[in-house]
């Protein structure tokens, strides 16, 4: 047979209720101390910091350069900080046998195969002369809205004007006779139009030897890279002009080069979902964190905060 305990109707004792009531009195107690002591100030400093770090590891692992914007809210809306990034959105090689099994990141190839390129296979004008080494129509334009970064490997067997690439409307980049590079970006205007900005290089690419080349809209200007060293910059206030149904264009064929390219890459210039700061914490500006292709800091503000009204 198995006993039961009898039950208890009686409620809770008094001693219980006291015990109870000490340790949610104690609880309260800490909870209250630990709220006391959280510095908005602080919680801002760990916010920025996050981002900033998220900049830099963007700005070394893809060796282009980044920022992080702190930003007065408007309308009563707290202030925000923000790390503009690189996505990667297109990649391409040339190995044979190679394909590309999304069909919005699948390029049409021209030219022909050149077995010593630099990772291993590379492409270089040829075969029937009347289309581009690659082209890829753009699938969704409004994803460079913000800026994009072009990046090409290119090997030039000897100087002679003509065409690296075209990347709609937004870009057209070039060789001149002494083989100095020059770009002609296109961005919109505040008022709906467009304008034009160019880049020139004053060095000319070496021959027989790979090249990483990189052009840049980030929406405030544009520039140049050649294995890392800044070519040239422009301001240019807007984001880049890319038209639904244009296409990037590598070694257009219209306007040939005697060159070799290798891996192409595409990204978009995007900025990370905004990170909220306290309320109580009103920038008196706009903040900008800058960092170069090494993650290094370039510009680092100190942040001023406006005065609230009850402390003054």
């Amino acid at each position: 047979m198995v006993s039961q305990a009898p039950l208890r109707d009686d409620g809770f004792t008094i001693l219980e209720l006291l015990v109870v009531t000490g340790v949610l009195a104690v609880l309260f107690g800490l909870g209250v101390g630990f709220l006391g002591q959280t510095d908005p100030e602080q919680i801002a400093a760990a916010v920025i910091a996050g981002e900033t770090r998220n900049a830099q590891v963007t700005a070394r692992a893809e060796g282009l350069p980044t920022e992080v914007l702190i930003t007065p809210g408007a309308d009563g809306m707290p202030a925000t900080v923000q790390a503009r990034l690189l996505e990667p959105v297109a990649s391409w090689r040339f190995e044979p046998g190679d394909g590309v099994a999304d069909p919005d990141l699948r390029p049409l190839l021209g030219g022909q195969d050149e077995p010593r390129g630099r990772f291993g296979h590379g492409r270089r004008p040829g075969g029937d002369g009347r289309a581009p080494v690659l082209r890829w129509s753009v699938p969704r334009p409004g994803e460079f809205a913000e800026g994009f970064a072009l990046r090409l490997d290119l090997r030039l067997e000897q100087r002679q004007a003509g065409s690296v690439l075209r990347f709609g409307s937004a870009l057209d980049l070039q060789l001149d006779a002494d083989a100095r590079l020059q770009a002609r970006f296109r961005v919109r205007t505040a008022g709906g139009g467009s304008q034009g900005a160019q880049v020139q290089s004053q060095l000319p690419l070496p021959l027989g030897t790979w090249c990483t080349i990189d052009a840049v809209c980030d929406g405030r200007s544009v520039w140049l890279v050649q294995d890392g060293q800044e070519l040239g910059r422009a301001l240019a206030d807007g984001g880049p002009v890319l038209e639904p149904g244009e296409s990037l264009d590598v070694l257009p064929a219209d306007a040939p080069l005697p060159a070799t390219v290798d891996e192409v890459r595409v990204f978009a210039l995007v900025f990370a979902p905004p990170q909220y700061l306290p309320t109580e914490l009103v920038p008196t500006r706009l903040f900008r964190f800058a960092y170069d292709a090494q993650g290094e800091a370039v510009a680092v503000p100190q942040v001023q905060w406006l005065v609230p009204e009850e402390s003054r």
